[in-house]
């Protein structure tokens, strides 16, 4: 009603934890966390798809552990699970798991979040990035982007710029070679959403960065 529509097309349980109603800070206060429990939580979404307010339901920032003991005991497994995916955060293991499980990955971040306050510009100006862009004629956001492509995720960009909205759009027809993505997996890599925000000792269900993604980091 809110919102004004019907259905949604998708609808995603945003991060493996629960904040009291009210609490809508992005950066949450110790006192803003409540008990999270994923079955009644995840049965909640199963009955919002049976009931027609949604089209498909999923997950985001969900680690490879979490994605399996969703899966233990969803009548309806995810169809989707976002996280930030990126030439320097690839994301390897979790892409297989998913796989496995027919779950589609998306890629936020695909550039690495720059212009977010906790973004980064280390992808699109890391020198890789910018020699494999200037071998093809295209820019570093090209390249990233069809990297993501290419392992057969979605890529969410964010701009309301239309020259860049143009230019991401031509990633699509973007050509890169074997060893352009050989080049791209011998990168470092770093996850640049980390998370520390969701963390703390004593009402967070997670007490180290380690916990919230299950030593995947």
């Amino acid at each position: 009603r809110n919102l004004g529509m019907q259905y949604v097309d998708m609808y995603l349980v945003h991060w493996p934890f629960k904040l009291k109603p009210g609490a809508c800070s992005p950066v949450p206060n110790e006192e803003d966390f409540d008990k999270f429990d994923l079955e009644a939580t995840w049965a909640a979404m199963e009955r919002c798809l049976e009931v027609g307010l949604c089209r498909g339901i999923g997950v985001s920032n969900f680690s490879s552990k979490k994605i399996e003991c969703l899966l233990d005991f969803a009548s309806i497994p995810p169809a989707i699970n976002q996280v930030e995916m990126h030439p320097m955060w690839r994301q390897r293991k979790l892409r297989e798991v998913c796989a496995e499980h027919m779950i589609h990955v998306s890629a936020y971040s695909p550039l690495g979040g720059p212009g977010n306050a906790w973004g980064s510009t280390a992808v699109v100006q890391h020198p890789v990035i910018q020699s494999i862009a200037l071998k093809h004629e295209a820019t570093p956001a090209q390249v990233a982007l069809k990297w993501g492509l290419s392992k057969g995720s979605s890529v969410i960009v964010k701009s309301f710029n239309e020259k860049r909205m143009k230019e991401n759009k031509a990633a699509l027809n973007l050509k890169l070679d074997h060893k352009d993505f050989l080049e791209i997996e011998k990168l470092e890599e770093r996850k640049i959403m980390r998370g520390e925000y969701y963390v703390n000792d004593t009402t967070s269900p997670y007490k180290t960065i380690q916990d919230l993604w299950d030593n995947e980091i």
